[in-house]
């Protein structure tokens, strides 16, 4: 399976309705990483993401979201800006209030499967630009790395990211 065989998931805005997602039969990867839009609604985004290894290695915050990790396959630890880090297995999540500096790094033993939620107080009314992850722009320029550098789009600090997205060929997440 290659890029081309699986395309990226479409944001998808919802407002005033409801709208069902799922996480089911999402592909695996030998190397690089996902990032999906599941839906998105004017105060609230879920996105999934997979990383094969690496993770979010720069430490940054975002000033205008708060967000959570909820860990569906794999293991990844997390470092604080104090320095402290703690590992996050299956089951287990890490909420992230806005300004809060963080990283991560995937266990490489298998996929790290994350569910990532964002939301926060937008200053227009219903969906506005929505960039390829399904967050609202206006929210997503928010991003500033440790270093105080602003994040645009995927950046070679991520490592994975900058890496050839291979899918693992017949191998997909699928929770029971």
């Amino acid at each position: 399976m290659d890029d081309a065989q699986t395309a990226p998931r479409q944001a998808v805005g919802v407002v005033g309705e409801p709208y069902i997602f799922s996480m089911r039969n999402l592909p695996l990867l030998e190397q690089g990483t996902t990032y999906d839009s599941l839906a998105t609604a004017p105060n609230l985004w879920l996105s999934i993401k997979v990383y094969a290894s690496g993770g979010e290695n720069a430490l940054h915050a975002h000033g205008g979201e708060d967000h959570a990790f909820i860990v569906l396959q794999g293991k990844a630890t997390f470092t604080f800006g104090d320095g402290s880090t703690r590992v996050v297995g299956v089951h287990e999540g890490v909420m992230l209030p806005r300004n809060v500096h963080y990283k991560f790094e995937a266990d490489q033993a298998e996929n790290l499967v994350l569910l990532r939620v964002g939301g926060g107080q937008r200053a227009i009314e219903g969906l506005g630009e929505l960039n390829p992850f399904g967050t609202p722009r206006e929210i997503a320029k928010q991003t500033i790395f440790s270093d105080g550098a602003e994040k645009i789009g995927d950046s070679a600090r991520n490592g994975e990211t900058a890496k050839k997205r291979i899918y693992a060929k017949g191998r997909y997440f699928s929770p029971s």
